[in-house]
């Protein structure tokens, strides 16, 4: 440590990091030079991107690239960018922290297996503490840009890292590796070109590999050649940009590979689509749509969106603004002929040509997406349990693309066996009888909740399939899907229910049944009065007593459920207590009402009935101690 130095400590959080890159990690240890060079990579666009507002940050240097030096001698790997480069609170805040707790979610999220756990390293924002795996010091040099003073970090992996003043005069972030002695491997040209083509062949800017070749020595005599020692300077990375290379020319491998070099996504996608649009408006979009749930989507702050490149020039990563937020799965490259090299997030929001691409991308991944589920129905169905929820908040607050979202629509039924068995609405549609109207579904918090519903048990018995919508978001997509192929969604926890026309011997009996149970409902009505809407008779029930429905326009009682849960004031809806005239509950209270309308034991089953629907709708009583009271009082009774 030399006398100006300053020796710091590293965050807490990245103390434990480094213990586990040092002494846990092994596989794929090569993927220190991927996270290297991808940092480059950024730091290189930024500082091009800043440059279009401010000239003077690249001055004379605008031959942007990536040097990687190997030196067997020192056994060194040497990292050179002409990037935006870093003053001493970077060095601390990018070096010796890690921001949005990456650390964090990094430690939680490691299976043990250290292959898979070597693949999280690039998404959680730690890439550059993996080259703790080969080094055992690390020297970084850097001047950022616009500024007159280079500083130096040094480190050794342990618990400490040490910042000072250098002399450095060129803009960008010079990373040296000392390599531990049992990984001298690659500072071998052949090992190291084979890891960079591999990882980083896509990316925008040169890399320069610069290495020495020794040429032996050759003949005897006086023909005698001594040996040379060559400098040697290749560009590993010389095709050009993926996206701008004729579909024909690239296989389904080099789409892979670029997915996972965008993606930080060790797995293959489910589905690419690549397209160059020319005419009024000239673009070029190579998408992809993830084959399971990227990291944090469902979080607020988490990075999602396109990279955005104009005229092949980088503009920015996580580019909203080309995307619907239901598809922010979706990752790749948009390349514009028209925007202009100083667009920001503001003009994005307001510009034509964006929105012509918007439309275009969404357009793009819906229909691939149906084209998918419509020839790999397993596959779509697995896909669809992961990321189902994100498509589906395309239904709220949203009335463009309904009928294509539609079509992507997956849900449980009546119908399969088990929460794995999923239908499409237009499988739904294929089935229904021929005198069936309606398409029929029911909300809840489970599958297990809405098969033991008594709302469902005239279905049952009729063959009529039910939807499931389990999914909590389903409330709201509901509120948006009223119809699929000219048929109605029908919540068979609301409002009356036509299964067709009834049979004469079923219409005889519910007449019947309404002047024999005339006068129990209406005291039913009257001793419920402040719970329950209307009393009536019902021909949807087959082994319960009595059901709560809600009125047509009323909210549902799942949707209350919901709504409470997440602490939001819920109004006030009384819904309709139906009693099931053929249940011998029913009858028995029927007889009981006859002898003694004011009776407390008649009363008493009047209370249990709408408390037992209240439960068997999944919502929580108002007053267990009541209803424990009740049930204890009427067992006494009946012992």
């Amino acid at each position: 440590m030399s006398a100006t130095a300053e020796k710091m400590e590293f965050q807490t959080e990245v103390k434990q990091l480094l213990q586990l890159m040092i002494h846990s990690l092994y596989s794929h240890k090569e993927i220190f030079l991927r996270e290297l060079i991808s940092n480059a990579a950024d730091a290189i666009d930024k500082v091009r991107f800043e440059g279009i507002a401010d000239a003077s940050l690249l001055g004379d240097d605008k031959d942007l690239k990536i040097r990687v030096n190997l030196d067997k001698a020192t056994n060194t790997i040497t990292i050179t960018d002409n990037g935006i480069g870093m003053n001493r609170e970077d060095l601390i805040n990018n070096l010796g922290t890690i921001a949005r707790s990456g650390t964090k979610n990094f430690m939680e999220n490691l299976s043990g297996d250290s292959k898979k756990d070597v693949s999280l390293i690039g998404q959680f924002g730690v890439g550059f503490y993996s080259l703790f795996m080969v080094a055992d010091t690390v020297t970084v040099k850097t001047l950022k840009a616009g500024d007159s003073q280079g500083f130096s970090w040094k480190s050794e992996g342990a618990g400490e890292f040490e910042i000072e003043e250098n002399d450095k005069l060129t803009r960008g972030t010079e990373i040296t590796l000392h390599l531990k002695e049992e990984e001298s491997e690659f500072v071998d040209a052949w090992q190291t070109r084979g890891v960079i083509t591999k990882y980083s062949e896509y990316v925008s800017h040169p890399i320069h590999l610069e290495f020495q070749e020794e040429t032996p020595e050759s003949g005897e005599g006086e023909d005698k050649v001594e040996a040379v020692i060559e400098q040697k300077d290749e560009v590993l990375n010389a095709k050009p940009a993926l996206w701008r290379r004729s579909k024909s020319d690239i296989t389904k491998e080099d789409y892979d590979e670029f997915y996972k070099h965008i993606s930080h996504d060790h797995a293959e996608p489910l589905v690419n689509s690549h397209n160059k649009v020319e005419g009024t408006q000239e673009f070029t979009t190579l998408l992809y749509v993830p084959s399971k749930a990227p990291q944090g989507i469902f979080q607020q702050d988490t990075p999602n969106g396109l990279k955005l490149y104009v005229k092949r020039v980088f503009i920015m990563d996580d580019c909203k603004e080309l995307l619907p937020s239901y598809l922010r799965f979706a990752r790749g490259i948009v390349d514009s002929e028209d925007l202009p090299l100083n667009v920001s997030r503001e003009i994005l929001q307001s510009n034509k040509v964006v929105d012509t691409i918007k439309k275009h991308i969404t357009k793009k991944i819906l229909s691939e997406l149906k084209s998918f589920s419509e020839n790999n129905a397993l596959e779509y169905h697995a896909w669809w349990s992961e990321l189902g929820n994100v498509i589906k908040e395309g239904f709220y607050m949203n009335w463009e693309n309904l009928d294509e979202l539609k079509a992507l629509l997956r849900f449980q039924s009546s119908n399969g066996g088990s929460d794995k068995d999923l239908t499409s609405l237009t499988d739904y549609v294929s089935r229904m009888r021929e005198d069936q109207k309606d398409i029929y579904y029911i909300t809840g918090e489970s599958r297990q909740a809405v098969e033991s519903s008594p709302h469902i048990e005239i279905f049952k018995d009729k063959g009529v399939e039910v939807l499931y919508l389990v999914d909590a978001i389903d409330e709201w997509v509901t509120q948006s899907l009223f119809e699929f192929d000219g048929k109605k969604l029908k919540n068979i926890t609301k409002g009356e229910i036509d299964l067709g026309e009834e049979s004469k011997e079923d219409k005889e009996k519910s007449e019947e049944a309404q002047g024999q149970y005339k006068d129990l409902l209406s005291g039913i009505q009257t001793h419920l009065d402040t719970k329950v809407k209307e009393a009536r008779i019902t021909t949807r029930l087959k082994d319960s007593p009595c059901c709560l429905v809600a009125d047509d326009n009323d909210m549902s009682a799942n949707m209350e459920r919901i709504m409470k849960m997440t602490n939001q004031d819920v109004p006030v809806s009384k819904r309709i207590l139906e009693i099931n005239p053929e249940h011998p509950i029913s009858k028995k209270l029927l007889s009981a009402f006859d002898t003694d309308k004011e009776g407390e034991a008649t009363k008493n089953v009047m209370d249990y009935l709408y408390y037992q629907a209240l439960i068997a709708e999944g919502t929580d009583l108002p007053n267990p101690g009541e209803y424990v009271k009740l049930v204890n009082k009427m067992l006494g009774q009946a012992l």
